[in-house]
């Protein structure tokens, strides 16, 4: 349920066990095929389909879509915030929950660039709440990894960013917002070698850490986003909802 639409007798009323979940998300670029909204309505819409599917046994706080972009400033309408303004905002929304006495937070991300940070912020709330709280922090393409590399046709080259998973569930969530005819022709991708190069279905051993502009080659677009279809952005959604639905389950028994 949505933590924003009920009133504070209804949260009142909430078994403090119920998991709280908080998708942190970006406004920016993401090629000339699709919105700067595009991470932001990805996470929420996953929140929706989980709210579908779990009701009132999990809530969904506000997304935070601004982030952590300096990376992609390069591009034209594209917004971001310090890594220290972003933990301290992050910080305030999930403190406040824990003072209510809520005891399960998921941190769950839909832009890379806030996964350093991210792991900071679940770090710092588990070493000062962990005793009494479960603090956990995953990025979607993470929670469904091994299923959703069956469903890539691109493979991990193919799946950065503005790509083939993004543009496929964009066409499912918002297809009124995707100008399919504007995407690149081919892959987008400077390349630099396995052990440097990862997308959102392949992880690298190195991080390297370029500009959007560089690693896209100026497109802004990494990956290949010719194959997508609303089809495969079902497939995507449906394996990440189950991860998602069974990590939201599983948190009142960790130990």
């Amino acid at each position: 349920m949505n933590w924003e639409d009920l009133s504070t007798v209804d949260l009142d009323n909430f078994d403090r066990e119920t998991p709280v979940v908080l998708n942190v998300a970006a406004i920016e670029q993401h090629g000339p095929h699709l919105p700067v909204s595009v991470d932001a309505d990805i996470g929420e819409f996953f929140l929706k389909e989980l709210n579908k599917r779990l009701g009132d046994q999990v809530l969904t706080l506000p997304c935070v879509k601004v982030g952590c972009s300096d990376h992609h400033m390069d591009f034209a309408g594209s917004l971001t915030v310090t890594h220290e303004a972003f933990m301290n905002y992050v910080l305030g929304i999930l403190e406040s929950v824990l003072h209510h006495g809520f005891k399960n937070i998921l941190i769950l991300n839909s832009h890379g660039g806030n996964n350093a940070i991210g792991k900071v912020i679940a770090e710092k709330l588990g070493a000062k709440y962990g005793k009494s709280a479960r603090i956990l922090f995953t990025a979607w393409w993470r929670a469904a990894g091994e299923q959703l590399t069956s469903i890539s046709d691109t493979g991990k080259l193919g799946t950065g960013h503005a790509c083939e998973f993004e543009t496929s569930v964009m066409l499912l969530a918002q297809p009124q917002k995707i100008k399919m005819e504007r995407v690149p022709k081919g892959l987008q991708f400077e390349q630099v070698g396995e052990h440097y190069d990862a997308g959102l279905s392949g992880g690298n051993s190195v991080d390297y850490i370029r500009s959007m502009k560089r690693i896209s080659g100026g497109s802004g677009v990494v990956g290949d986003a010719n194959t997508a279809s609303a089809k495969k952005g079902q497939m995507i959604t449906d394996v990440v909802i189950n991860s998602l639905s069974k990590i939201v389950t599983e948190m009142r028994e960790l130990p």
